[in-house]
């Protein structure tokens, strides 16, 4: 038994510096995804985030996820310099290549999107397990699968996160991958997430509830969820408002852009 508790803690002690070791290195990469401090360069971020990832640091998986979704461009100062050295002199393009042999710039790419998603995932991130129903119900990465986009976004939803239940309403509301009781189930997730603070789970409620859609039809309801997101930014819950509202509503009702938990 002593022998055993020995190894046991042995091995507790050789794993604490690999878990601080890709937090370091966790932290890095999203610098200088964020530039806060340091270079905004992209490539070095997914290079750091790469390395904290293959250690299994779940955040960084996600944050990789994200970065090949999208892809993201460089904004270092050398940024200009590198596009002009591109189509430059070959010494010019020699040079660029010696400071930034990555170059600034990540593409997207949807199969590793994919890959860290998963292995986000799998360690029980909401944020990720809500990613991964996205890249199922999109099929990027992998073929679209509803169920699976389904299975996903509950399992984020679950855990309190808002893009978790938007993903499940909106795969209600179009009959994907869900057992058919349609409207309903989605108007219920649509108001956890708006009742989360999510603009779009807002906007979308506010159209049910306009159209008496899975909900008794409830103008006023309609105009107070579409008002909300309205004020979040959301440009499309803005122009609904203006077409719902009264012609002899005051116009102080119209939003402007602020936000609102």
């Amino acid at each position: 038994m002593r022998q055993f508790l020995a190894r046991l803690g042995g091995g507790l002690r050789r794993g604490l510096p690999a878990r601080r070791k890709a937090e370091a290195e966790y932290r890095l990469g999203y610098r200088h995804l964020r530039g806060d401090g340091v270079t905004h360069d992209p490539v070095a971020a997914a290079a750091w985030l790469t390395r904290a990832a293959g250690r299994n640091h779940g955040p960084a998986q996600h944050s990789l996820s994200l970065l090949y979704i999208t892809g993201a461009k460089g904004s270092a100062p050398a940024g200009g310099w590198l596009a002009e050295a591109r189509v430059g002199t070959s010494a010019a393009r020699a040079n660029a290549g010696l400071l930034y042999p990555g170059g600034l710039d990540v593409a997207p790419d949807a199969a590793a999107a994919f890959v860290w998603a998963e292995a986000a995932a799998r360690q029980g991130l909401a944020d990720a397990e809500a990613n991964l129903g996205m890249l199922y119900a999109r099929g990027l990465g992998c073929a679209a699968d509803y169920v699976q986009a389904a299975s996903w976004y509950r399992r984020a939803a679950s855990k309190g996160d808002a893009v978790g239940a938007l993903g499940l309403g909106i795969l209600h509301e179009n009959g994907l991958g869900v057992s058919r009781d349609g409207a309903a189930a989605a108007a219920r997730w649509l108001a956890d997430a708006a009742a989360r603070g999510n603009a779009i789970a807002r906007h979308r409620l506010g159209l049910l509830y306009a159209g008496g859609i899975g909900v008794a039809r409830d103008p006023l309801a309609a105009q107070a969820w579409l008002r909300r997101a309205a004020r979040q930014g959301h440009g499309d819950a803005l122009a609904a408002l203006q077409r719902l509202a009264p012609a002899d509503s005051p116009t102080s009702d119209t939003p402007q852009p602020a936000t609102e938990a």
